[in-house]
C-alpha cells in the first residue's frame, strides 16, 4: 500500500514537475536575471554608500564620546581652561593628542577665543573655531567634518562647564587619510576614495582615479583594465562649500557574479532533473530517503543543543505519522526547557526574579533609558527586624512571612514592574518610565496594605531614580541603598527617596562617588572630601581641617605613623555620608528641628555604607561611622560608651566638634578659639575621653602661645 502511494507520487513529480516546471522556470529566470543585474548594480552601490555614511556617523559619535570623557573624566581640562593663560594652555596642548588618542586638539575660552591648539589646525582655517563658538552658543555638543590642504578631519566639540558657568570648549580631531580609507573599504566591502572639491586626497587603492561629476549617480570607469561602478556622495555634517565627499567603487563582475552562478546552477539542476525523469527507479528511492534525511537533519540539530523548525505534515502514511510524532516530541522538550529556564531565573520560594536575573534586567533597562532618554526608578524593600523574627518564630514562619510580603508587593506594583527577591530579607522593584515620587506612593500603599492584612512586621523602603540620581545602574543601586539606610535610621517602617544635590556637581552621583573612592589613593580621598564639603558652603574645608587637627592629636598621643595616617584619612572622609542628606536640611539657615536633626544624624551610617563599598578603605569605617559617639554613651548612631568607641573615632570627635564650634554658621557667629577650648575642657569625661580632650586643648593653646 505504501509502495503504491510513493510510486504514484514519484511518477507525477518526475514527469510533470522536474521536466515541465523546471523548463518554464529556466526560461523565465533567464529573462528576469538580465533585467535584475542592471537594477542590482545601482541598488548595491547606493546601499554601500548608506553603510559608509553610518560608519562615519559611528566614528563621529565615538569621537564625541571621547571628547565628553576628556571633560567629565577628571578636572585636568577644566583646570587648564581655568588658568585663563593661553601660553599655559598652548604649552600643555602638545601632550593632549597622544593622551586622548586623537590627531589634534583645540581649546577655546568662553568667548570662542583660541587658547591653544595643535599645529595641524593652522591649516584648517576658521571652521574648528566656528564649530566651537556654535557649541558654546547652543550649550550643546557639536560634530562636523572639515578639510585642510591635504587632509580631511572628523571634529567633535564639547562645551566645558563648571556648575552653571560656561568655561570654554575642547575640540578633538581625527584625520581621515589612506588608513581610514582602507578601513572604510574593509567595512563596506568596496574600494573608497576621500575627496575635497574635485580633488582626491586619500584612497584605499594604490592608483588614482577621476571623480564622477554628479552626486549620487552611478558611473562606470576602468582601473587597471578592470571595469568598476563608482558613486560620489557628500560626507554627513560636512561644510558644503568645501564639497567634502567620498567615492565608492565596486567591480562590475562582483555584482553580476551571483546571477551568473545562479544561471549555471539552474542549468545543472535542470539537467539533473531530466536525468531523474528518466531514472524513475532512482527517483523512487530518493523519494523515500528525502523525508527520512530531513528527520535525521532535525535530530542532529537537537543533538547540537538547538531547536529545529517543526515539520509541516502533509502525508497520511507512516512518514507523516513519524513527522507528527517528532513535532510533538520537540514541542514537549522545548516546553520542558522553558520551564527549567524559568526556574533558573526565579526565586523558588516567592517565584519572583532572583538577584542575577534582576541585575540582568536592570542593565537592559538602563541601556534602554540611555538610548531613549527615558527614566526608571528602583525601590529596595527591606523587612524590618527579620533576623529577630526568625529567631523568635522559626525559619518556617520566616518563609511564610517572605511569601506574604512578596504577594503584597506583587499586588501593589503595576503590571509592568520588574520584581525580585533581591536578598534573603530584601526585595527590589524596578519601574520603567516612572519617577521617584510615583514609586514612593506605591511603596507607601504597600506599607498600608501590610498593616491592613495584619502582617507581623513592617518594611523600610529606599528609592532612587535613573538617571537623575546616578548615570549608572550600580550608582542607582547604591543610591537606593543609601535611601534605605536612611529610612532605617529614621525609625524604620517608612519610605525614603535619595535626593542628594540634584544637578549640583559630579559628587552628587553615588556611582561617581564610589568610582572616586575605588582607587583608595590619598589624592582621590582629598578630592572627594572637597566635593562633599562644597555642598555646605558655610563649612567649606571642614574635612581637611578635621583631618589635620585629628592627625596632629594622634601624633601628640604617641601613635605609630600608620595610625596617624589612618586618623588623617578617616578624618578626611568622616562626613562623606552628607552626600545623602537633602540640601534643604544641610543648608538650612536656622537651627534644625528634631525631625531634621534625626535626618542629619543618618550621615554617619550613610558614610559607612558608601566607604564600605571599597574593600581597601575598610580600616576607615570606624572613624566614619562612630565619630559622633559620646564617652558617656549618649551619642549616635550606636550609643557606644567609653572604650567601646573606636580609638580613631574618639580623636575625630574632638577635632570635629572644635571646628564646628569655631566655624561661622548662618544663624550664629563662630566661637572664639579660647571659648571653644573651654567648652571642650568642660566636656572632658562626658562627651570626650578626658585624655584625648586635654591633649587637644593643650596643643591648641601651645599654638596660640607660639603665634603670639
Amino acid at each position: 500500500m505504501i509502495r503504491l502511494n510513493l510510486a504514484s507520487k514519484i511518477a507525477s513529480l518526475t514527469a510533470i514537475l522536474l521536466v515541465g516546471l523546471c523548463a518554464v522556470m529556466f526560461v523565465t529566470f533567464g529573462i528576469l536575471s538580465a533585467r535584475q543585474i542592471d537594477k542590482t548594480i545601482e541598488s548595491d552601490a547606493l546601499t554601500a554608500g548608506t553603510q559608509l555614511n553610518l560608519y562615519l556617523a559611528e566614528r563621529s559619535a565615538a569621537l564625541q564620546k571621547q571628547a565628553r570623557f576628556a571633560v567629565e573624566g577628571g578636572p585636568a581640562i577644566r583646570s587648564l581652561i581655568d588658568t585663563g593663560d593661553s601660553k599655559t594652555v598652548q604649552a600643555e596642548i602638545g601632550q593632549l593628542p597622544e593622551r586622548l588618542s586623537v590627531d589634534a586638539v583645540q581649546i577655546v575660552d568662553s568667548d570662542g577665543k583660541v587658547m591653544g591648539q595643535s599645529s595641524e589646525l593652522s591649516s584648517l582655517g576658521d571652521d574648528p573655531v566656528a564649530l566651537a563658538k556654535e557649541a558654546l552658543r547652543d550649550n550643546a555638543e557639536k560634530s562636523s567634518i572639515v578639510a585642510g590642504p591635504t587632509d580631511i578631519y572628523l571634529i567633535s566639540c564639547v562645551p566645558v562647564k563648571s556648575f552653571a558657568y560656561m568655561k570654554g570648549a575642547i575640540s578633538l580631531l581625527e584625520r581621515l587619510g589612506t588608513n581610514q580609507a582602507k578601513a572604510l573599504a574593509r567595512k563596506t566591502g568596496d574600494e573608497v576614495g576621500l575627496t575635497v572639491g574635485n580633488r582626491l586626497v586619500a584612497s584605499s587603492l594604490d592608483a588614482s582615479f577621476s571623480i564622477p561629476g554628479k552626486v549620487g549617480v552611478p558611473a562606470e570607469m576602468s582601473l587597471g583594465g578592470k571595469p568598476y561602478v563608482s558613486i560620489f556622495e557628500m560626507f554627513p555634517n560636512s561644510n558644503n562649500r568645501e564639497k567634502l565627499g567620498f567615492v565608492l567603487l565596486r567591480q562590475t563582475s562582483a555584482i553580476a557574479a551571483p546571477y551568473e552562478q545562479a544561471r549555471g546552477a539552474f542549468l545543472s539542476v535542470l539537467a539533473f532533473s531530466l536525468v531523474l525523469s528518466i531514472a524513475g527507479a532512482i527517483g523512487f528511492g530518493r523519494g523515500i530517503a528525502r523525508p527520512i534525511s530531513s528527520l535525521a537533519d532535525a535530530a542532529r540539530i537537537v543533538q547540537a543543543g538547538k531547536w529545529p523548525e517543526t515539520f509541516e505534515v502533509r502525508r497520511q502514511d507512516e512518514i507523516g505519522v513519524l513527522q507528527n510524532s517528532f513535532n510533538e516530541m520537540i514541542l514537549a522538550a522545548r516546553q520542558a526547557q522553558e520551564r527549567l529556564m524559568r526556574m533558573i531565573d526565579l526565586d523558588p520560594l516567592t517565584e519572583l526574579r532572583n538577584h542575577r536575573s534582576f541585575r540582568e534586567r536592570l542593565t537592559e533597562e538602563a541601556r534602554r533609558c540611555d538610548s531613549t532618554s527615558g527614566l526608571m526608578t528602583l525601590a529596595l524593600i527591606d523587612i524590618d527586624g527579620f533576623d529577630q523574627f526568625n529567631v523568635t518564630f522559626g525559619r518556617d514562619k520566616g518563609d511564610e512571612m517572605i511569601v506574604k510580603i512578596a504577594d503584597a508587593i506583587r499586588k501593589c506594583a503595576p503590571d509592568f514592574s520588574v520584581l525580585s527577591r533581591y536578598a534573603g530579607d530584601q526585595f527590589a522593584a524596578l519601574l520603567p518610565n516612572t519617577d521617584a515620587d510615583s514609586i514612593a506612593v506605591i511603596m507607601d500603599f504597600l506599607r498600608v496594605r501590610l498593616k491592613q492584612e495584619g502582617c507581623a512586621t513592617t518594611v523600610s523602603v529606599g528609592c532612587s531614580e535613573y538617571p537623575k540620581n546616578s548615570s549608572r545602574e550600580d550608582g542607582m543601586i547604591l543610591a537606593a541603598e543609601l535611601a534605605l539606610e536612611r529610612a532605617k535610621q529614621l525609625g524604620k517602617n517608612r519610605v525614603c527617596l535619595f535626593d542628594a544635590v540634584p544637578g549640583a556637581d559630579q559628587a552628587a552621583d553615588p556611582f561617581l562617588l564610589y568610582h572616586s573612592l575605588e582607587s583608595g589613593s590619598f589624592a582621590t580621598i582629598q578630592a572627594l572630601a572637597a566635593a562633599v564639603d562644597a555642598k555646605d558652603t558655610y563649612t567649606n574645608g571642614h574635612s581637611e581641617r578635621v583631618a589635620r587637627y585629628a592627625s596632629r592629636l594622634s601624633t601628640a598621643l604617641g601613635d605609630s605613623p600608620e595610625m596617624v595616617d589612618r586618623v588623617f584619612r578617616s578624618g578626611t572622609l568622616h562626613d562623606v555620608g552628607k552626600i545623602g542628606v537633602p540640601d534643604a536640611i544641610l543648608k538650612k539657615t536656622g537651627k534644625l528641628d528634631p525631625d531634621e536633626q534625626l535626618v542629619m544624624q543618618t550621615h554617619a551610617v550613610l558614610g559607612e555604607l558608601i566607604v564600605g563599598k571599597v574593600p581597601q578603605l575598610s580600616d576607615l569605617l570606624p572613624g566614619v561611622r562612630n565619630h559622633h559617639e559620646r564617652w558617656d554613651g549618649k551619642g549616635y548612631p550606636d550609643g557606644l560608651a567609653g572604650e567601646e568607641i573606636p580609638y580613631v573615632a574618639r580623636l575625630i570627635a574632638v577635632a570635629d566638634t572644635y571646628d564646628a564650634m569655631t566655624s561661622d554658621r548662618p544663624y550664629r557667629k563662630g566661637l572664639r578659639r579660647e571659648i571653644a577650648l573651654e567648652e571642650i575642657e568642660k566636656a572632658a569625661g562626658t562627651q570626650f575621653e578626658a585624655r584625648v580632650a586635654e591633649t587637644f586643648v593643650r596643643l591648641q593653646r601651645e599654638d596660640d602661645v607660639d603665634a603670639k
